[in-house]
């Protein structure tokens, strides 16, 4: 489950004199403001409101947002929002943008990897592999498979084919981890020949979806 929502945080302000209280003409007032955020598992990921308003010392009295004059406001705001009570405000974001910025580079290393794995095929080598893209009669809703390095040469791979197909890759990756796929009679007895060279554009096409070396 996903806990989100909108919370709210008053920050406190500082003693001013000179305004006076419609209510008790005292002219002595506190300044807050309110900061309203979005949160996500109750961290806050990015501010939706800045309000500041002023509390009479003496009776208690508030004026906040539209009631205070436009003028009062922009000072309020540039002494009671700081970079040291605001920028939290933004953990929730600054946590999502980090995490982006490592899934983007451990893909572009797996990217990498496959590749050098691809240009140098070894035995026992697993490609996950999205049989509708490499046989014309495979079930559409369940295409992920595997195909196993049996055997190689300068030029061609000899390749096993998993009888089990799965709808999610993640299907096929459970199998792997719980090593299923180590066993033969995981495969087909029927072997098929790939030139090497060819492994390059099944990866670049998509057929090849990512390689496991064990």
């Amino acid at each position: 489950m996903i806990f989100f929502g909108s919370r709210g945080k008053t920050v406190a302000g500082q003693v001013v004199d000179g305004i006076q209280c419609p209510s008790c003409e005292n002219k002595q007032f506190v300044t807050f403001g309110i900061l309203k955020y979005f949160h996500l598992y109750w961290i806050p990921t990015f501010l939706t409101s800045k309000t500041v308003g002023i509390e009479c010392t003496h009776c208690k009295k508030t004026l906040v947002g539209k009631e205070l004059e436009p003028e009062l406001a922009k000072q309020i705001k540039t002494t009671v929002f700081t970079k040291k009570n605001t920028l939290p405000m933004f953990s929730g974001l600054i946590l999502i943008s980090i995490l982006v910025l490592f899934g983007a580079i451990a893909a572009q290393r797996d990217d990498m990897q496959d590749a050098t794995y691809i240009e140098q095929p070894a035995i026992n080598d697993l490609y996950i592999v999205n049989f509708t893209k490499v046989f014309n009669d495979t079930d559409s809703k369940h295409k992920y498979g595997v195909m196993r390095v049996k055997s190689l040469s300068s030029s061609q791979v000899e390749i096993q084919v998993s009888k089990i197909a799965y709808n999610k890759t993640s299907g096929v990756r459970k199998d792997i981890k719980e090593r299923n796929t180590s066993a033969d009679s995981y495969y087909d007895s029927e072997l098929i020949y790939i030139d090497i060279g060819k492994l390059k554009e099944m990866k670049e096409s998509g057929a090849i979806y990512s390689v496991e070396r064990i």
